[in-house]
């Protein structure tokens, strides 16, 4: 899926113009040798999806081209990601999400690699210049498969590995073992979208963005289940981080779980550009969600697996209320990745409040505007009940 279906008023060329003016001037070729540091797996026209290899055309080291972690650990601007993701090709091909077929075993392979595995590739034509990705990392350029090899054998994830050839274990309880065994949440993901989990009948391809949802979800759900078993956090707590343009307000409130995530679009961010703030609102009560997050999509996820492990870390259960605030800095949809790294960096020096009326006083105070609306959509915020502590 394209960023025209996507954005907020935002069209497709306004989004492509922008990303073509920091791509890396590369004359492409149909024939190269490159090192593949992950897989991509379209939705566009599911169950048919666009399988494909990303990496650039040219050896070297590709690690950084593909890395959140290092990227959010290094302070990357959008301009630097968006400059180091577009210097990648798709190689791909078409096919059923059924479909266990040579290069889908080929895509595996790279998916459980420990490090960007060396391929060749030649394609039917030398690869357009359309800007794909959508909610998930831009690519800029793509191409159909005519020849495909791996030019080593992968040094692969074993953990990840014996999950492959077990296949009775169901999706849920292989990302949860993969997770408790230390095994990085981008690596689960590429493994869940190239259909390397799950019960053998079940297993299918998953489109990208799809699966780094499904992870976020499956991750931060178990995780939830052991943290309402922990003791209440005793005071309430405020905590400020911001990223490329993406300001994030977090307050843990005593009590038992129950989180809500509001984003709030600035105009001329690149999902909103109306004249008018978009706001939009998803809650969890104690006994968890039953649909999807409509209107926060997979920030929702992103954002709560962050919470949850913090409170994981502290052995404590609490109240979570965020707030995103986007700006116009932040001009490509580089990913949920910034939601999830950015609040997983945040719970430093917190600021303690004595009630949940000062947490109001900050909201209000920020965001003036907007607060009596946030205050009749939320219930975190307008429907939570008075108590003693609060005046």
């Amino acid at each position: 899926m394209g960023y025209g279906k996507l954005a907020k008023g935002m069209s497709s060329e306004e989004a492509k113009r922008k990303l073509q003016e920091v791509m890396p001037s590369i004359e492409r070729a149909k024939q190269f040798q490159g090192k593949a540091p992950s897989v991509f797996i379209g939705s566009h026209t599911y169950p048919k999806v666009n399988t494909g290899v990303l990496s650039p055309q040219h050896p070297g080291d590709s690690s950084l081209l593909d890395s959140p972690k290092d990227w959010y650990k290094n302070s990357y601007n959008v301009e630097k990601v968006a400059s180091l993701r577009t210097s990648l090709v798709n190689s791909k091909k078409k096919y059923k999400v059924e479909n266990t077929g040579n290069f889908v075993m080929n895509t595996r392979e790279v998916a459980m690699s420990k490090k960007p595995v060396d391929i060749e590739v030649e394609l039917d034509k030398k690869p357009g210049s359309s800007i794909s990705g959508g909610r998930v990392k831009p690519v800029s350029a793509s191409g159909d498969i005519d020849r495909f090899m791996l030019n080593e054998n992968p040094s692969v994830e074993k953990k990840i590995e014996k999950k492959f050839y077990d296949t009775d274990v169901k999706t849920e309880t292989a990302v949860d073992e993969l997770h408790e065994k230390g095994i990085d949440n981008y690596k689960i993901q590429q493994s869940l979208s190239t259909g390397m989990l799950g019960q053998e009948d079940n297993r299918k391809l998953v489109p990208t963005r799809w699966s780094i949802t499904a992870s976020d979800d499956m991750i931060s759900k178990k995780m939830r289940s052991r943290i309402k078993n922990y003791q209440e956090l005793g005071q309430i707590e405020y905590y400020k981080n911001s990223y490329v343009g993406n300001d994030f307000h977090i307050f843990l409130i005593p009590g038992k779980w129950e989180y809500e995530l509001i984003e709030m679009k600035r105009p001329g961010s690149v999902w909103n550009a109306a004249e008018n703030t978009h706001v939009g609102i998803d809650h969890e009560p104690y006994s968890g969600r039953t649909e999807y997050a409509q209107e926060t999509s997979g920030a929702f996820y992103a954002a709560r697996l962050g919470i949850v492990e913090h409170l994981i870390n502290r052995k404590r259960q609490a109240k979570a209320l965020v707030l995103r605030e986007v700006h116009p800095d932040y001009w490509a949809p580089l990913g949920v990745w910034v939601i999830r790294e950015t609040v997983r960096d945040a719970f430093d020096d917190p600021e303690e409040l004595d009630s949940f009326r000062q947490v109001k006083f900050e909201i209000s105070n920020k965001f003036k505007f907007l607060y009596n609306h946030l205050r009749k959509r939320s219930k975190m915020i307008g429907g939570r009940q008075s108590s003693l502590g609060d005046f």
